[in-house]
């Protein structure tokens, strides 16, 4: 056993060798090279969140357009900002029909009612207060221009980025913002004095609202206020909904658009770098064995390094089977891990490096619970828990690489004569120490599980030696257990012949005191005569002496 352990050692220490170089060629065409030069992550991610587009700052929006949008949505409101939200011409009604304010105000008045009190409006298009002033109908905002503004939910859903024919500028088109704002859903005829006095106020909050005079806006215009409960349900629920829709489909669309384009250069990459590190692999180990065998006898230079590159070439041609399967396995990690940056930014924002190690270690997270969960045939469980945890390993330590790699390239720019050659250095040293750290911490796991393993077989043969003692002086033990069970079943005879004496010896004391016992009883019956007579006797006496004594009284 002792020889099959140092011959495992050896071959552990060999393969660490092997893997130092593998896993470092590894690091440094893939993670660190490879992904560095297909990939231009961002941060937040590839499809901006409403959780990053509420940030003050545009630095986790995630393309031009939303850029556009996130500083439209925090312009000051006023009356420009205002106007663009009207449909006063027939340009700006384009989004709603083509139906300009007044052609919706003429069709409400044609409805005939104040849609906030339940009065009756005048054809002409005015109310009679009670006061008997007449008044302008006009239409009003359920919702807001000025909340809908403040609304970054629907800039980021329903905001529009145009190009500009003339001078190719982007621009913020508000069309849909319009239309959602100036849906019949969203308006409400009502006379002027009431719109007035609302204005930009939230319509429930303003009506709640109490006047000097101790009233409230509900009372003062005489609202009625199941007719605002409906309308203003109504209306937030139109926007809610036409909000929600919108933001929805935008996303889900970038998040299809953006996911495939991952998907294939993720498969792309995991493909290429499998083929590439073949190679290099392959031509290092040619090369190095072509130095130290040096050129076959009765071949050229030239032929020697041809037969060596066919060589390396058929190794990389036998790989193209697995780099398909990782060109699936990379579409699915790279569609799964932009989704998932998605997620994450959803509750909070991540920065560039975290999206690259989110995607970077997806797939080696895809691989290891793939073959801890579902083991190749040629591995047993204990097998594929081993190999599971080597893939899991490099995967934590790539992350962490990744996650670093900008510290580490802002140093190197630090120092002078390092500053040219930052960017370049940074992945390439990043992935050499990852790759060594990874192989390293591959051969400790490896020699764990050896251990494991052989101190199972050591207790399992010392387990077996134990039992056979134990058996053994179980055996002995019960030996003497008969022998003594022997000797005690003999006294018990000489027991019981005692016993049998001891009987009869009772037997002939019980029937002497039986006799005893009558003999005692005739005693007692006497003594107990003798004892009356003697009582007799003395209160004869008693008596005598008390008449002596009155007899020498009367003397």
């Amino acid at each position: 056993m002792e020889q099959s352990i140092f011959e495992l050692r050896e071959q552990r220490l060999q393969k660490l060798f092997a893997d130092c170089q593998r896993e470092v060629l590894s690091q440094i065409i893939g993670p660190f090279g490879l992904s560095m030069a297909m990939f231009e992550d961002r941060n937040g991610g590839n499809v901006t969140t409403l959780h990053n587009f509420e940030r003050v700052d545009d630095d986790f929006v995630a393309t031009e357009s939303d850029k556009k949008l996130h500083a439209n949505s925090r312009r000051e409101y006023s009356v420009d900002v205002r106007s663009e939200y009207e449909i006063k011409t027939k340009e700006a009604a384009k989004a709603t029909g083509g139906k300009t304010w007044e052609d919706k105000r003429t069709e409400s008045i044609a409805r005939g009612k104040d849609e906030y009190t339940g009065r009756t409006v005048s054809t002409d298009g005015t109310f009679e207060q009670r006061d008997g002033r007449v008044v302008r109908a006009e239409l009003d905002h359920v919702g807001p221009i000025r909340e809908f503004h403040s609304n970054k939910k629907a800039h980021l859903g329903l905001g529009d980025v145009k190009r500009d024919e003339q001078t190719g500028a982007l621009k913020v088109d508000p069309g849909r913002m319009r239309a959602a704002v100036n849906d019949d859903k969203n308006l409400a005829l009502t006379n002027q004095p009431l719109n007035g006095s609302k204005s930009d106020h939230d319509f429930e909050e303003w009506a709640a609202r109490e006047r000097p005079d101790g009233t409230t806006n509900a009372e003062k215009f005489e609202i009625d206020k199941k007719l605002m409960a409906e309308k203003s349900q109504t209306a937030q629920k139109h926007l809610n909904d036409t909000v929600g829709r919108a933001l929805r489909k935008k996303q889900a669309t970038e998040l299809l658009h953006t996911g495939g384009s991952q998907a294939l250069q993720m498969g792309l990459r995991q493909a290429m770098g499998l083929l590439l590190t073949e190679l290099v692999n392959g031509l290092f180990n040619e090369i190095k064995t072509l130095i130290k065998h040096g050129v076959e006898a009765g071949k050229s230079l030239l032929e020697e390094i041809r037969g060596r590159l066919f060589k390396v070439i058929q190794a990389v041609v036998k790989k193209i089977p697995d780099a398909a399967a990782q060109l699936f396995h990379g579409g699915i990690s790279g569609f799964m891990s932009n989704l998932m940056t998605f997620v994450l930014n959803s509750f909070l924002s991540t920065a560039k490096r975290f999206v690259t190690a989110i995607r970077e270690g997806l797939i080696g997270l895809f691989r290891a619970f793939k073959t801890i969960l579902f083991p190749p045939e040629h591995l047993t469980k204990d097998e594929a828990l081993q190999e599971g945890l080597k893939i899991l390993t490099a995967v934590v330590i790539s992350s962490v690489g990744i996650i670093l790699t900008e510290s580490v390239a802002t140093f190197m720019a630090s120092v002078p004569f390092l500053k040219v050659i930052a960017d370049i250095v940074t992945p390439v040293l990043i992935g050499t120490l990852s790759g060594l750290l990874t192989a390293f911490l591959a051969y400790q796991i490896d020699c764990m599980f050896d251990r494991y393993r052989h101190s199972l077989d050591e207790k399992l043969l010392d387990e077996i030696i134990a039992d056979a003692k134990r058996q053994e002086m179980f055996a002995s033990e019960l030996t003497m257990l008969a022998e003594s069970s022997f000797n005690n079943v003999e006294r018990f005879a000489k027991s019981v012949s005692v016993y049998q004496k001891i009987g009869d010896t009772l037997g002939s004391a019980g029937r002497a005191a039986a006799a005893s016992l009558v003999s005692l009883e005739h005693s007692v019956t006497e003594t107990r005569e003798q004892v009356r007579n003697s009582a007799d006797k003395l209160t004869f006496i008693y008596e005598s002496q008390a008449s002596i004594d009155d007899f020498f009284k009367t003397i």
